[in-house]
């Protein structure tokens, strides 16, 4: 079996590093050649990309690692796209969680 071509739109998030770690340890039933994390803010990207090569150098993973803004290089021949974004980004965490947690609401 080939391995698979995974773009994670977002790859800049947080929570990329608990995704990376799942697909490492998942890595004999889902077989993945290279994992791109594409995100339009290169310093999140970067600082995250860094996290998920050593999470990825630990678990011995074979794969290719690829970070990268560039949208359409990213999606080029890719098996499958997973998409963890936030419309209006960390401004809108604040609001869907915070401000709304402080009025009683859960967000």
């Amino acid at each position: 079996m080939t391995g698979l071509k995974i773009v994670v739109v977002g790859g800049g998030s947080t929570y990329t590093p608990e995704l990376v770690s799942g697909l490492a340890a998942r890595q004999d039933a889902l077989p993945v050649d290279e994992l791109v994390l594409l995100d339009p803010d290169g310093d999140r990207l970067a600082v995250v990309g860094a996290f998920a090569a050593r999470i990825l150098q630990a678990a011995g993973w074979p794969g290719r690692l690829t970070t990268t803004c560039d949208r359409v290089a990213a999606l080029d021949a890719a098996d499958a796209v997973l998409v963890q974004l936030r419309v209006g980004g960390q401004q809108a965490w604040l609001h869907e969680e915070i401000v709304l947690f402080a009025c009683g609401c859960l967000g």
